[in-house]
């Protein structure tokens, strides 16, 4: 499967590893020189921004540091919403408070793309060993798309409906917890 991850810093780079062991083809976006250098040297390929994304796309993570920056890799000037084949999956990873993610998924849903909010936890040594814990939610196409990607960067996944926000509702009270 053709896929992306957006954010190349400890979480991103671990899942974009983790594909890549899978046997994903995968691309990571990241302003960080060195983030990318060291992806392609894990075999990726990689690019500065996200409206350089490979156009036969098939997935995305995304693992950036918070809506704000969510907002513009998806759909800023350099961002890859538009640029995205129709029936793409994008996984939001990113924590953010849940309004923004249904926000985020409504937005990716009527261009066309599949969208599920779907947080990590688990830390950067899970990330490297494919094995986050995933809460997401979204419709069971999204699901079905993004299988191959969950399969490879996640031990557990837990299936919380297909309203965009319950995964983020329960990454914050996990946070809380935590």
């Amino acid at each position: 499967m053709r896929v992306a991850v957006i954010g190349l810093g400890s979480m991103g780079m671990g899942a974009a590893t983790s594909l890549l062991k899978a046997g994903h083809e995968v691309t990571g976006c990241d302003v960080t020189p060195a983030a990318r250098d060291a992806l392609v040297a894990a075999g990726g390929q990689a690019v500065a921004r996200a409206s350089e994304l490979p156009r036969d796309t098939e997935a995305v993570v995304v693992l950036v540091v918070n809506a704000a920056q969510v907002d513009a890799v998806l759909f800023g000037q350099d961002g890859s919403a538009a640029i995205l084949p129709k029936g793409a999956v994008v996984l939001v990873s990113t924590t953010m408070a849940p309004e923004a993610a249904r926000t985020v998924c409504g937005r990716l849903e009527s261009t066309g793309l599949l969208a599920l909010d779907a947080p990590v936890s688990g830390g950067s040594v899970a990330a490297d060993a494919g094995t986050m814990t995933v809460m997401a939610s979204g419709a069971p196409a999204a699901f079905d798309r993004a299988a191959p990607v969950l399969d490879a960067i996640a031990g557990r996944v837990w299936r919380l409906g297909e309203a965009a926000g319950a995964g983020s509702t329960v990454k914050m009270v996990n946070q809380l917890l935590a």
